[in-house]
């Protein structure tokens, strides 16, 4: 209950409220069931606040196809607003590149929309952009939302060790 929540909460900025309609509790279980049986190698890091409230997730998988060269994707990482600027990010960020490494990955992108405050981030870690496009939803719902996609070229230099 609570990872739907932090789910839900934090990919709302933007979005068309019918399409946040849609989700459902048992909708967004059988969403992740599916997404991490159906993929091998998924790369699912959670974050807990000392009191153990979960305050992000960050997402990777191999994706070599959608942006050639670039071999993996950080599907989605999100903080929850109030503790956004404490870390979780850079940790999250840094053991997803960590995990994808380790698979063979060295290079990363991922989609976000072009209104999404956290751009800034991801442009602070020498993100670059290299494509963008309409929002795979925008007919359907009557918008004009866009995506772009920003990149890694060596995500080796993300990598955290243990001390």
């Amino acid at each position: 209950q609570k990872f739907r929540w932090i789910v839900i909460k934090l990919i709302t900025a933007d979005l068309p409220e019918k399409y946040l309609s849609n989700f459902s509790y048992e909708e967004q279980q059988q969403d992740w069931q599916n997404l991490l049986k159906g993929l091998k190698e998924v790369i699912l890091y959670v974050a807990e606040a000392r009191t153990r409230e979960i305050v992000g997730y960050a997402l990777g998988i191999h994706n070599p196809r959608e942006i050639p060269p670039f071999e993996s994707e950080l599907v989605a990482i999100h903080i929850r607003q109030d503790v956004q600027r404490c870390g979780f990010g850079g940790l999250l960020f840094a053991a997803v590149c960590t995990s994808l490494n380790a698979q063979g990955n060295n290079s990363m992108f991922l989609w976000v929309l072009v209104e999404n405050p956290a751009c800034n981030f991801y442009e602070k870690l020498g993100g670059k952009i290299i494509a963008k496009k309409p929002w795979d939803n925008n007919t359907y719902f009557h918008t004009n939302i866009h995506e772009i996609a920003y990149s890694w070229e060596d995500i080796t230099i993300f990598i955290r060790t243990k001390n």
